[in-house]
C-alpha cells in the first residue's frame, strides 16, 4: 500500500498542475484536471495528438504517482519495469507542475537520449512553452582560455596531430553553441586534448577571464539556473550538493523538484562524493598544474616549488607500495601502518604542505587566482584519514596498479543517514525510480541503502512485455558450479550451443575481466560468429559495432549490465556467467557486510544477495526492449537452482518460462527466432 507524507502548507501545489493548459500541436486548450489521465489516457493527450500511441495503464499510472509526489512536496518511489515509457511518465507531470525540475540520470548516454528525444517530443505535444538544458562537469566543455594558450605556444603540442587537433577545436568554438566536447564524434572521451583543454577549476580566473562572457562551462551555469528543466547526471548532482559551496555556490536551482533516474546505482555515487579519495593521477594533474604556476612566477621560489611538485607522484607510490606488496585492493588499518609507509606518509605531507604554501604565495604575487593551495590542502586531509583516521563508520582502502598507480580512499560504509539529511529531507519533492528498485518485490533493500524516509510513497509496475511469449530463461540443471573443477570448459560449451542456437546475436556478460578474457579466447577459433571483446574499442563503439555487424556476440563486464538499449534482432540472447555477487574480500563489501552483521542481520541473506538480484535483473533487461522483441537469458550458474537464495533471484526476474535442457532452448528459438539481417 501506498503511503504518501502530506504536508498542509503545500496542498496548494496541486492545483498549479491543473491550472497548466495545453494550446497547440492540434490539441483544444483545456486544463489538464488529471494529468495521467489527460495525458496518458486511453483517449487522452498522448493518443490524439501520435498516431500510433498505445496506451499503457502502468505508464498512466507512473505519470499520476510522480504528479502527486510533486503537489504533496513528497518522497515517491517508482519501480517501472522495461517498457513502461518511465521517461515521459515522470516529464510530463514534472513540466505541468510548473516547477523548476532537475533530472539526474546514471548515464550521460540516458541524458543525451532524454535531450534529444522525450524533451523535444513533450515541448511539441504538450503545447506548453518550457525551457530545458543540459549540464555537465567542468572537463566537458571547452575552455577558450586554455586553447587560446596552447594554440600560441607551439612547443606545448606532444606531436603534430595535435597541432591538427587544435586547429580543428578553434574552427569548431566558432561554430559551437555549447562547447560541449561530446558533440565531437570523432574525438574520443579522454583524448589528450580535452584533458588539457576542458575547463579545469586550477587557473581559471571566472569574472576576471577575458573570456569570461562567452564562457561554455558559465554560460551551461547560468542556463541551468534560468530554464524549466535542467538534464544532468548523478555525478554532477552530487557534486552540486557536497562541492557547491567551494565553487562559490549551488550551480543546480535548489528548490526545484529532483528526479534521480537509474536509481538503483546512487549508493555507489553517494559514497564516491560522501567520502574522500586521492589518486596518482590526480596528484599527477597537481604536480602538472604546480610546475605550470612556478614557472610563471619567482624564479626562486618556483625552484622550490618545482621540486616539492617533482616528489609527489613517487611519493604516493611508495607508500602504496608498502601499504600492498602487490597489486590489488585492501583495507587499511592505521593502527597496523608499518613504519616504512608511515615515513613516506610524512615526507609527502611535508611536500603537500609546501606546495600549498608557495603556491599560494606565488599566485597572490601574480594576481591569479589558483586551486593549487586548496587541491595540496584537500590531498593531505585524505592521506590524513587514510593513515591515521579513527571513524568507526569509514573504511580505508589501498588500490595499488603497478609501481606508482592507484588510489588511496576513506569512504562511508553507511551513506543512508547523509542521504536522508542531505536529499531526502530537504522539503522538496524527491522521485526515484529505476526498472529494478525491488527484490523479491520489495522496495525495503533500497529504501533501507538509501535511507528513503518512511512513509514515502511508491509505485512498483511490472513491464508490460508479453515474457511467457516473449523470453525464455535457461538455467542448466547440471554442470559444475563457478570455482570448481570443469566449470570453464562446461561454460565454454554452454556458450558455444547457445550461440549457434540463436546464430550470435548476443550479449555474453561477465563478473570479472579474467573470465571475459579467458573465454573470448577459448570461444574464438570455436565460433563462426564475429567476436566483440571489452577492451578492444570504447564502449560506446563498441555498442554501435555490435549494432551493425550481424550475428555479432559481445563479450563484456559490469559496463554492459545496464544502460546498453538493442532493440530489434540484433540481440537474441544474453548469457551471465554466473551470479553476479561481489568479491566477498573486497574491502568495502565487508565492511558494510560487518555493519549488517552488527545490526543483528544476516550480511549474506540481507545485503549481498539483494545487490546481486538486481544488478542480475539489469543483466536480464538488455534482451526484451520493444513488445517484438524475442530471445533467450541463460545465466549458467545451477546454484540459482540447487540453493535455497536461488529462489529470490527467480522470483525477481521477470516471468520468463524457465527451462534447464539446452535441447529445449535450441527447438525455441528455431520456432520463435526470426532469420537475423545479413
Amino acid at each position: 500500500m501506498a503511503v504518501r507524507v502530506v504536508r498542509p502548507e503545500h496542498e496548494g501545489a496541486g492545483d498549479r498542475i491543473a491550472q497548466r493548459s495545453v494550446a497547440g500541436a492540434g490539441v483544444a486548450s483545456g486544463p489538464f484536471n488529471d494529468p495521467a489521465h489527460d495525458v496518458f489516457g486511453p483517449g487522452g493527450l498522448m493518443a490524439r495528438h501520435l498516431p500510433g500511441w498505445e496506451h499503457r495503464p502502468e505508464q498512466e499510472r507512473m505519470c499520476a504517482a510522480v504528479a502527486r509526489a510533486i503537489a504533496q512536496m513528497d518522497v515517491c518511489l517508482v519501480e517501472a519495469g522495461t517498457g513502461v515509457g518511465k521517461t515521459l511518465a515522470y516529464l510530463a507531470p514534472a513540466i505541468l507542475s510548473g516547477r523548476k525540475v532537475v533530472v539526474a540520470t546514471g548515464t550521460k548516454a540516458l541524458m543525451e537520449q532524454v535531450r534529444g528525444k522525450e524533451v523535444p517530443f513533450l515541448g511539441e505535444a504538450l503545447g506548453i512553452p518550457f525551457t530545458s538544458a543540459v549540464l555537465k562537469g567542468r572537463s566537458n566543455y571547452l575552455c577558450r582560455a586554455r586553447l587560446d594558450a596552447l594554440w600560441s605556444s607551439p612547443g606545448l603540442f606532444d606531436a603534430a596531430s595535435d597541432r591538427r587537433g587544435v586547429a580543428r577545436l578553434r574552427k569548431w568554438a566558432q561554430t559551437t553553441i555549447e562547447g560541449d566536447f561530446a558533440e565531437l564524434d570523432d574525438l574520443a572521451e579522454g583524448h589528450p586534448l580535452t584533458r588539457r583543454l576542458g575547463c579545469h577549476a586550477d587557473g581559471c580566473t571566472g569574472r576576471q577571464c577575458s573570456h569570461y562572457t562567452t564562457c561554455f562551462l558559465y554560460l551551461a551555469r547560468a542556463r541551468a539556473q534560468q530554464v524549466d528543466v535542467v538534464l544532468t547526471n548523478h555525478h554532477l548532482f552530487f557534486a552540486d550538493l557536497v562541492l557547491g559551496d567551494a565553487e562559490g555556490g549551488a550551480f543546480l536551482p535548489p528548490d526545484a523538484t529532483v528526479i534521480l533516474d537509474e536509481a538503483h546505482g546512487l549508493e555507489d555515487v553517494a559514497t564516491e562524493y560522501f567520502g574522500m579519495s586521492i589518486s596518482a593521477g590526480e596528484l599527477a594533474e597537481l604536480a602538472r598544474d604546480t610546475q605550470a604556476l612556478a614557472a610563471a612566477g619567482d624564479p626562486t621560489a618556483g625552484r622550490l616549488l618545482t621540486g616539492a611538485a617533482a616528489r609527489l607522484v613517487e611519493g604516493f607510490g611508495a607508500i602504496l607500495r608498502h601499504l600492498l606488496p602487490r597489486e590489488g585492493r585492501s583495507r587499511v588499518d592505521p593502527e597496523m601502518v608499518s613504519p616504512e609507509a608511515l615515513k613516506c606518509w610524512h615526507l609527502l605531507d611535508l611536500d603537500l604542505e609546501g606546495v600549498a604554501a608557495q603556491a599560494h604565495e606565488i599566485a597572490y604575487g601574480l594576481e591569479r587566482d589558483s586551486d593549487v593551495p586548496s587541491r595540496a590542502t584537500s590531498a593531505r586531509a585524505v592521506l590524513t584519514e587514510v593513515m591515521s583516521g579513527a571513524d568507526a563508520g569509514v573504511v580505508r582502502l589501498a588500490d595499488r596498479k603497478g609501481l606508482t598507480s592507484g588510489t588511496l580512499s576513506a569512504l562511508p560504509i553507511d551513506v543512508s543517514g547523509a542521504l536522508r539529511e542531505r536529499v531526502f529531507l530537504t522539503g522538496r519533492p524527491i522521485v526515484l525510480t529505476s526498472a529494478t528498485l525491488t527484490v523479491d518485490g520489495s522496495t525495503a533493500f533500497m529504501k533501507g541503502r538509501l535511507g528513503v524516509p518512511e512513509g514515502a510513497s511508491e509505485e512498483i509496475l511490472a513491464s508490460p512485455f508479453d515474457y511467457a511469449r516473449q523470453a525464455v530463461l535457461y538455467v542448466p540443471t547440471s554442470m559444475p558450479e563457478p570455482g570448481m573443477e570443469g566449470h570453464p570448459e562446461a561454460f565454454d560449451n554452454e556458450v558455444e550451443r547457445l550461440l549457434n542456437a540463436t546464430k550470435g546475436r548476443a550479449f555474453v556478460l561477465f563478473t570479472s575481466h579474467a573470465a571475459l578474457q579467458r573465454s573470448a579466447v577459448a570461444l574464438r577459433p570455436r565460433l563462426a560468429w564475429p567476436i566483440l571483446v571489452q577492451g578492444e574499442m570504447p564502449r560506446d563503439a563498441l555498442v554501435k559495432k555490435f549494432k551493425s555487424t550481424p550475428h555479432a556476440c559481445l563479450f563484456g563486464t559490469a559496463t554492459f549490465w545496464e544502460g546498453v538499449d538493442v532493440a530489434g534482432d540484433a540481440l537474441s540472447c544474453v548469457i551471465v556467467d554466473r551470479l553476479p555477487f561481489d568479491p566477498p574480500d573486497d574491502p568495502l563489501v565487508q565492511a558494510r557486510a560487518a555493519a549488517v552483521e552488527a545490526s543483528g542481520e544476516n550480511p549474506f541473506r540481507t545485503y549481498q544477495v539483494p545487490l546481486a538480484v538486481i544488478r542480475l535483473r539489469q543483466g536480464f533487461g538488455r534482451l526484451i526492449r520493444r513488445r517484438s522483441d524475442k530471445g533467450v537469458v541463460a545465466v549458467l550458474d545451477v546454484r540459482l537452482r540447487k540453493r535455497p537464495y536461488g529462489k529470490v533471484f527467480l522470483r525477481s526476474l521477470p516471468p520468463a518460462p524457465l527451462v534447464g535442457d539446452i535441447a529445449d532452448v535450441e527447438a525455441w528459438c528455431r520456432k520463435n527466432l526470426r532469420k537475423a539481417r545479413g
